[in-house]
């Protein structure tokens, strides 16, 4: 897995039952990867392996030493659990070789919760004592990403109007922490539909429905019902795609009736609705840079840096770098996706060129730190300050960023 941090893994296994799982390392840096686990009754190898290449170009884009990777398995739905964690124990043990070398660490993702998790470890003769919950810190990049658009639409005193697709614990987490008095959400939909209310949802009773009732939370929300489709044709400020991938698309970009598109979700287009959103001059945000607070911000989580430090780098530098990107795009006439491709790239083959290793000072520094030999608090503070310095490069890189500079032009999408 040495050379170029670019590779191409793809691996199908068949599950007892006839059960089909995928895996794809799509690159590394310091010889591993990382990216979620998908367990969905219809997950393919495409779309594993394009969220593999999503997971490489967040990690780059936000400056994290480690590769991109991603797998899924089709458990049909429903399934009992004791059966569910029965297959995730024998995909562990098939993926064994993998993440004991740690050439592929799987995480969390759609349908997969931390005792999912600890199943598929366990399979591979592993325990995980905690598994950190991505989506508080996911909704952390969210609001980040969120408020940047605001400080670009010109936000003015009138809240700014939003639409949730796929309202799921990330969305829970974000409409809690957007202030009312600058945002009114408006639409919400989930697997079973979709409720609109124009005056605005009540927050805290949507949450509570969600956390009560799952999916089901929308057909207890007072409200319009309206079919789940029709939700990205709300005439919105901003509209956060939250759930699969290519949601949008040729047959629906022409009807989004958004000014911003702000997606949780990785891989929310296709290339075809790149391209119409851009001709219709919707601004389009990519997924990898929305939901890359469930990478940078865990990471910092379980380096000891605080919540409210955590908080206050996502709310400043991560909204600004956001911003700054907005504001070249504008610049360069070019999609805020094909910019942040570009850069995502150039940064990976920096950090292939510096040798694919870690300095040896911070190799050392967090093996003391793991092994509790270093004091937590030095460490935490020095870890945030580098990921600081890290976003200052960043916005600095944006900054420069021109397309007759880049290799090949940017996408053009």
């Amino acid at each position: 897995m040495n050379g170029s941090p670019i590779c191409s893994l793809h691996i199908r296994l068949d599950m007892s039952g006839g059960v089909p799982a995928f895996v794809v390392v799509d690159s590394t840096l310091n010889n591993t990867s990382s990216g979620g686990l998908r367990i969905q009754e219809d997950v393919t190898m495409d779309e594993v392996r394009t969220l593999a290449r999503e997971m490489t170009l967040k990690y780059s884009f936000i400056g994290l030493p480690r590769g991109g990777a991603k797998s899924g398995i089709a458990i049909p739905s429903p399934a009992a659990p004791g059966e569910k964690r029965r297959l995730l124990r024998e995909m562990g043990s098939r993926l064994a070789p993998l993440i004991r070398k740690g050439i592929y660490y799987p995480g969390m993702d759609m349908n997969c919760g931390p005792e999912d998790l600890k199943a598929l470890y366990r399979g591979a003769g592993i325990t995980l004592e905690r598994v950190t919950d991505t989506s508080y810190f996911t909704a952390l990049s969210a609001a980040g990403a969120v408020e940047a658009c605001r400080d670009f639409l010109g936000g003015g005193k009138r809240p700014l109007t939003l639409a949730v697709e796929g309202f799921g614990s990330v969305g829970s987490y974000l409409a809690q922490r957007l202030p009312e008095e600058a945002y009114r959400i408006v639409a919400v939909s989930t697997v079973k539909g979709a409720v609109m209310d124009e005056r605005g949802l009540s927050v805290p009773r949507l949450s509570s429905l969600r956390k009560e009732y799952g999916d089901d939370c929308v057909l207890r929300m007072p409200g319009k019902r309206i079919p789940k489709e029709e939700l990205f044709a709300a005439r919105v400020d901003i509209l956060l795609p939250s759930a699969r991938t290519w949601v949008l698309h040729g047959g629906n970009a022409g009807s989004v009736g958004a000014r911003c598109i702000v997606p949780i979700a990785n891989a929310p287009y296709t290339e075809e609705a790149l391209q119409i959103l851009r001709e219709r001059g919707i601004v389009c945000l990519p997924g990898f840079v929305v939901n890359s607070g469930g990478v940078y911000a865990s990471s910092l989580y379980d380096s000891g840096v605080s919540s409210g430090e955590i908080e206050r780098i996502s709310g400043s530098l991560f909204r600004e770098t956001v911003f700054r990107l907005l504001l070249k795009s504008r610049e360069v006439g070019q999609s805020p996706v094909g910019i942040a491709e570009r850069i995502a790239l150039d940064r990976l083959e920096a950090a292939g060129r510096s040798g694919n290793e870690k300095k040896k000072l911070d190799r050392a520094m967090e093996r003391l730190f793991r092994e509790r030999l270093f004091p937590g608090r030095w460490y935490a503070r020095r870890y945030a300050m580098k990921f600081s310095g890290n976003l200052m490069r960043l916005q600095r890189q944006i900054e420069g960023y021109s397309p007759s500079a880049a290799e090949g032009g940017a996408s053009p999408c």
